[in-house]
């Protein structure tokens, strides 16, 4: 089984690492792209949300948490750059988001209403994995040793 293993998955995982890293930079570029060109609406729809209303300071502090660690965290993913640091805070980040849906909207796993949490849990995985897996040879950290 090791030498399976070995034969067929080992000499791919830098491309794996770089797929992996590319396609999650991207996807967490994109997420954050609307948190900065429409702010406002973002901070007023998050807070209603969370039933927050009377706490706009405290959204607006998450969501510009939110903005940062997705918008140059995809950066940083993309390049390859500090990838299990970052994907370490994605965790944390997707993990918290999964905890307050359940706690705050009762969101389901899968629900056709839109409440779910399905694809938080799958940026929470990949998160996950690109801890372990880090960056890959075809990266920053590669360059400077980390």
């Amino acid at each position: 089984m090791t030498t399976l293993y070995n034969s067929l998955l080992v000499p791919y995982l830098p491309y794996i690492a770089l797929v992996a890293r590319i396609w999650y930079g991207a996807n967490m570029i994109i997420h954050g792209y609307p948190k900065v060109v429409q702010r406002k609406q973002v901070i007023q729809m998050m807070a209603g949300w969370w039933g927050m209303q009377n706490s706009i300071g405290t959204v607006t502090s998450m969501v510009s948490a939110a903005t940062l660690l997705e918008m140059l965290g995809g950066i940083f993913m993309i390049l390859g750059f500090l990838v299990p640091v970052i994907s370490a805070f994605y965790v944390i980040f997707f993990l918290s988001i999964i905890v307050m849906k359940k706690a705050r909207i009762k969101a389901k796993y899968i629900d056709p209403s839109g409440n779910s949490y399905e694809t938080d849990a799958l940026y929470l995985l990949l998160a996950l994995l690109l801890v372990f897996l880090g960056a890959g040879q075809l990266s920053v950290d590669s360059l400077i040793g980390f």
